[in-house]
């Protein structure tokens, strides 16, 4: 199955420019790396949780998700131990950071993705701020309305 997957052009420079100097070999391992898991269900080892942003309620509907990551110092906390190690949706639900991986899936080709946003560090307190979330989900609803080319 071949996947797309872009770098959001609106919010590069803000969400994953400081992020991608940081971390110079991100940007690459990322694309590629989420090009594998959506095409396999293959877990990186540092992709976490896969969930839709639901708050504030406006942002509903908007298709804008989000993955934990483990970059930098942000590490998965232990599997909790009602955790099914041999299950891997329970392995993935139970990995959570405060860094994430912001993403939408267009409605028209569901194997093309747009990359919206990397909060890191503090991806919980970013994603308190409702003006914030609102522009991305608005970035979200775009690429989701957008025919193929």
């Amino acid at each position: 199955m071949h996947v797309s997957v872009e770098i959001n052009p609106k919010s590069y420079n803000y969400y994953f420019g400081p992020v991608f100097l940081q971390f110079d070999s991100l940007q690459q391992s990322l694309v590629d790396d989420f090009k594998i898991y959506k095409a396999t269900g293959k877990l990186p080892d540092y992709f976490g949780r896969d969930t839709e942003y639901v708050r504030p309620d406006e942002i509903q509907g908007s298709g804008l998700m989000h993955i934990h990551l483990a970059i930098g110092d942000q590490k998965f906390g232990p599997l909790p131990k009602h955790a099914d190690p041999a299950n891997g949706k329970s392995i993935q639900w139970h990995r959570t950071s405060d860094a994430a991986l912001l993403y939408s899936q267009n409605l028209f080709d569901e194997n093309s993705y747009s990359l919206i946003a990397i909060f890191h560090p503090g991806a919980h307190s970013k994603a308190q701020n409702e003006d914030r979330m609102k522009i991305l989900a608005t970035y979200s609803r775009e690429f989701r309305e957008t025919f193929p080319d």
